[in-house]
Parts: C-alpha cells; structure tokens; sequence
C-alpha cells in the first residue's frame, strides 16, 4: 500500500448534561490529546496532521473545530465547554463522519482516526439508529477508519460494541484514573502513527489499544 499522506484526527466530544460532573477532567484529557497531536507535527511534518472536532448534546452538535491542519489549537475551557441537556450520539457519529467522509473520499492515501468520549448512553438521536451507525462504522473500517470509544457511567464494551467499536476504554472521573487512561489513549496514537509509517496497510482497527499490535 503507498505511503499515508494525510492523517485526519476525528474528535467527537459528549456535552450533554451529564457530563456536568467530570467537565474538568474531560476538558484535561482533551486538551493533552489536542497537544499531542501538535507535538506529532512538530516532531514530523509528514504525513500531515489533519483534525476536526465536533462536540454535542441536545441542544445540538457545535463544529468547534473545522477541518484543518494542525498547527496552534485553542484548548476546552468553561467558556467553550458547558455540559447540558441530552446525548444524541448516534445523530453526533453520523454527522461529523459523514462530513469528514465527503471531503476525505476526494483524497488518496488517507487514515481516519476517529475519538468518541462520552459518559452515557444514547438517548435523543433523531437521524440516525444504532443500526445505521452500526452499519455506517463497518463501512469505513473497511477504509482505513480507525474508532475508539473512550466512555464513563456505563458498560463501555457493551455500548461500543452495539456500534461496531472494538476499541474501548473505561474513563473515571477520579485523577489518577483519568491520567491512567489518557496515558494508555495517548500511548496507542504514537503506535497508531508509527504503525501508519512503518506498515501503510496495517491501521489497527480491531487492536488499537493493544500495546503488542
């Protein structure tokens, strides 16, 4: 397989009501996330670094940040980040994928990595089903689409698993909880990138966060 020349990062933030409760460690693991992802670039310019995050909740799903190469991000802050209402999830996947797919189907060589944090279970979509969704994740594994779920104050593999998402982790609130799981997430993206180097073909997409993949 060619080498990947681009690398779209896909970020879809829960921002319903219930998240209220860890809103600062979930704004902590954002933000170490969006760095990295710019210390990616700095340590190596190709292939290009591409993000696009999205965050969501009942009064609907806000594009914080448009498609676009990484350079200097502005982080989450109270400001930026206020947890209230709803979780559409389903309807928040659909969108943000289905948007990025448009523009990264006109590209070659490309690898999607797709980051779901959320802390409950769906309960207000209106576009789309489980099933839909379910449908639409098997579609673009087959394309070089990586998902991860990284879930809280629910059985994380059995609602990742409803949408065809193998790759989970469970996120509690406490610090030291949260920083064990942003190491294992933040530990598994520079495998991902390394892997994408080395073996264009070989995305991870079922072992993402397996250390031996």
């Amino acid at each position: 397989m060619p080498a990947i020349k681009k690398i779209y990062n896909l970020i879809i933030l829960d921002e319903s009501g219930s998240m209220a409760s860890i809103q600062q460690p979930t704004m902590n693991t954002f933000n170490e996330l969006i760095q990295s992802i710019v210390g990616e670039t700095t340590r190596k310019s190709d292939p290009e670094q591409w993000i696009n995050f999205f965050s969501f909740n009942g009064n609907g799903i806000k594009e914080q940040i448009p498609l676009q190469k990484v350079s200097s991000l502005n982080l989450l802050n109270e400001d930026n980040y206020r947890p209230d209402a709803s979780t559409p999830l389903f309807d928040a996947i659909g969108h943000a994928a289905g948007k990025l797919r448009q523009v990264a189907e006109k590209e070659n060589d490309y690898a999607v990595l797709v980051t779901i944090l959320t802390d409950g279970e769906e309960n207000a979509s209106r576009e789309y089903s489980g099933e839909k969704i379910s449908a639409l994740i098997k579609e673009l594994k087959k394309k070089n689409w990586v998902f991860t779920y990284i879930g809280t104050n629910q059985d994380v593999a059995r609602e990742a698993a409803k949408i065809s998402i193998t790759n989970h982790l469970y996120f509690a609130a406490p610090e030291m909880a949260s920083k064990a799981v942003l190491s294992k997430e933040l530990n598994a993206r520079k495998r991902f990138y390394k892997k994408l180097e080395e073996n264009p073909g070989s995305a991870m997409q079922d072992s993402y966060f397996d250390p031996e993949s």
